[in-house]
Parts: C-alpha cells; structure tokens; sequence
C-alpha cells in the first residue's frame, strides 16, 4: 500500500508538469520547492554570491578517462566531485583513492547503474548502505552525497537514500555530453548558461548499454573539460566541490521525481522489479 502511494504521488507530479506547459511549470515548482523543498528536495543547485560552480562527473572511474580528466583539473588548479558507480571503484581502486588525494570528492551514484525507482525503500536503504561503506573503505574517504542513475527518483527511492544518511544532488544544467558530438559545442552551451552557484552534470565515463554492446562514442571528455573549464574562467568563475560549494551558500532544494528510464534499459528495469518487494 505505502509502495502504491508514494508511485501515485510520482505519477501526479509527471501529469501536472504535461498539463501546466513549460510557463506554468516553473512557476508551479516554484511554489511546490519552497513548500516541499525542505522535506522532499534534492540539492539542484546553490545559492551564493561567491564566484564559483560545481561542474561534477558521473559514471566513473573509468581507466581511460578519468586520468585525462584528473590532470585537466590539476592544471586548472581546480576541484570536482565524482559520483561513481561501485562496480567501477572495484575495477579501479587506485583512480578512486587518487581523487582522493588529489584534492576532489567521491560521492555515490550507485552500485551499478540501474534505475531505483522500481525498488522498494528497503530494497534502497540496504542496497546504498552496503554501497557507500564499501565506497567509503576503497576511498578511505566519508561518502556524503547521492546522484540517482538517470536523475530518476520517485518518493519512496528518495526516502530509502535520506534513510542513509545521504544527500540527494541532481543538476542544474546537463551538459549532454552522453550524447557525445562535438566538445566545443558541448562546452559552449554550459558556458553561456552557466550562473554563480550552478551544478553542472558531465561524465567522465558513460554507464550502461553502451558498455554492455562495446560501443563507444566518438567524444573526447578531456577536451571537453578543459574546453568547460577554461570557458567557465574566462568568465570568471571558479570550479569546486559540491561540499564546498555548500559551504559557502545555501542549497537550493528541488522537489525532482522522474520515472524517466532510457527505453534501451528496459531490461533493467525488469531486473530492478525483482527485487521490488
């Protein structure tokens, strides 16, 4: 009964965001963030005065990537968050232990990248507990932050995460870089929207069906990062961690649900409703 309600809490949420249009959208979530925000919200972005962003990466750490990534970041003199699945900290415990020591912040995006939202809030909370210790101990490193696989979450998944102890961080501005393409297109459209306080979401590896079928895109990340993260400086802003961007301002809470699940990981989503219960 309470799996139902929370699912039917979801689907009210998806109806009225197709019925209002985008104008009435924003000014609906407006009015459902400032009331519901501060039980239901997940970190979207920050409110600060400060000259700095949170340009993340998900997906990681990936052994061909992520090193690229790292050396752009230390020649920018600059710091990121890296939510990681599990599966790939197991595969790549120095990468892990290196972000660490380089000065950037691990956080969990999941043991693998299945979407939670058909799992029950148990299911959840027992799933991230074992994940985040297990992160934690690779690291050597607390673990304080989660990105939901997808950006999909309904209310119960989100209540099995804060269960945790964990905080929810979506994104303020996707980069679309999964989508690969050209790297100076990608980084020039984050560039010209990018605000003071803003959480941009960018991969330094891509999860998925992807790895299962071989593919691979035809898409430099670190280029693109040192595209972002030049445009970003020339522009004056500074790239840092989640956690210290938070320092520094106030959170802005998002009340973020989604079923959204890529049809080509409808398997997945079979599989997660197995243990759904």
């Amino acid at each position: 009964m309470r799996q139902d309600a929370t699912s039917d809490a979801t689907g009210v949420v998806e109806s009225m965001r197709r019925a209002l249009g985008p104008r009435g959208h924003r000014a609906a979530r407006h009015a459902v963030d400032a009331l519901a925000g501060p039980w239901l919200g997940s970190i979207r972005r920050v409110r600060t005065n400060g000259p700095y962003v949170a340009v993340t990466f998900d997906d990681g750490p990936d052994g061909v990537w992520t090193p690229q990534v790292l050396e752009v970041l230390t020649d920018r003199a600059c710091h990121a968050t890296f939510f990681m699945l599990l599966y790939n900290a197991r595969a790549h415990p120095e990468l892990v232990r290196r972000v660490v020591a380089e000065g950037h912040e691990v956080a969990l995006h999941g043991a693998d990248h299945r979407s939670l939202v058909h799992v029950s809030r148990r299911a959840v909370r027992e799933c991230l507990k074992s994940a985040r210790s297990e992160l934690e101990a690779i690291a050597g490193a607390p673990v304080k932050l989660f990105r939901p696989p997808f950006g999909a979450q309904t209310v119960r998944s989100y209540l099995g995460v804060r269960d945790v102890g964990l905080d929810c961080v979506v994104w303020d501005l996707d980069s679309l870089d999964w989508r690969g393409g050209n790297e100076q297109e990608v980084a020039d459209s984050v560039i010209t929207q990018t605000a003071e306080g803003a959480i941009v979401l960018a991969h330094d590896g891509r999860a998925g069906i992807d790895e299962e079928c071989g593919l691979t895109l035809p898409f430099d990340r670190a280029r693109m990062t040192e595209l972002l993260i030049g445009g970003l400086a020339r522009r004056g802003l500074h790239n840092i961690t989640v956690s210290d961007l938070l320092a520094i301002g106030n959170a802005h809470r998002t009340v973020w649900f989604s079923h959204y699940i890529p049809p080509e990981h409808d398997r997945w989503r079979r599989d997660a409703a197995v243990d759904n219960r």
